[in-house]
């Protein structure tokens, strides 16, 4: 793999004005932060609307913010009209990050309460459901990939997530993940993401910003060398700590 010769890290931040629960463009404010502290220059291009094609050969990231279930099958309608455009992007290992409900448009289907089925993207070999009622904690998990890597943040869950053969992001150690019963977080195909974490997570955790970007410019050939010092990031990681002795209190009582 080559040493760095360019310094672009180019964002598509998809549907900012309809994806924008929870204070979540905090992830687009990370993602520009790390990637200038890396060295490199961020470039975000607001993809404004369903209408708006992706120029998907100019794109390293392809960013989905949080939004409301009645958003997901515009988003599949959008994509689908660029399917093989996108099959590509995904299957050269480019990056995607979906977050929250959002993550929905890329597994199987979602059945929404009314019992109406939408037929979603397939990347990912997950179903959806949507709940009665909704979920909220917080969420600490590790990634299966990189146990060192640990995440945490908050849960708003409006969804019931089956992950039938899809590869699991993470085990939880505390909070409901997917669905509550098996400790899987979040799912992965190639380099698409999807956690239900909220927070912002890319805020919260700042070394797994540094990875998710350190991987999208690999995946073009760019090997960034240089790490950000820990000491960068003391203030997030004693947050974690102090939201741990929290957490077993609750769990004490």
């Amino acid at each position: 793999m080559r040493k760095m010769e360019s310094n672009e890290l180019n964002i598509a931040w998809c549907y900012p004005d309809m994806l924008n629960l929870h204070g979540d463009r905090g992830n687009i404010m990370a993602l520009e932060r790390i990637g200038k502290m890396l060295g490199l220059n961020v470039n975000v291009k607001k993809i404004e609307s369903f209408q708006t094609e992706i120029n998907f050969d100019k794109t390293d990231i392809l960013f989905f913010n949080v939004g409301e279930i009645r958003i997901i099958e515009s988003i599949v309608d959008a994509l689908n009209k660029q399917k093989e455009e996108l099959d590509r992007f995904i299957e050269n290992n480019k990056m995607i990050i979906a977050i929250g409900t959002t993550g929905a448009a890329f597994g199987k289907k979602l059945i929404k309460l009314d019992g109406k089925q939408i037929d979603c993207l397939g990347y990912l070999d997950m179903d959806c459901n949507q709940r009665d009622m909704v979920y909220g904690n917080d969420i600490i998990f590790k990634l299966n990939e990189d146990e060192s890597v640990e995440i945490n943040g908050n849960q708003i869950q409006m969804l019931d997530i089956k992950t039938n053969g899809a590869t699991i992001l993470g085990t939880v150690s505390y909070g409901r993940g997917n669905n509550g019963e098996d400790k899987g977080e979040g799912a992965k195909y190639k380099n698409l993401v999807f956690t239900n974490t909220l927070g912002p997570v890319l805020v919260k955790n700042p070394w797994y910003t540094e990875k998710l970007i350190k991987t999208a410019m690999a995946t073009k050939g760019i090997q960034i060398e240089n790490s950000i010092p820990d000491t960068d990031f003391e203030v997030e990681r004693k947050s974690i700590e102090c939201i741990k002795e929290y957490n077993a209190k609750k769990e004490k009582k």
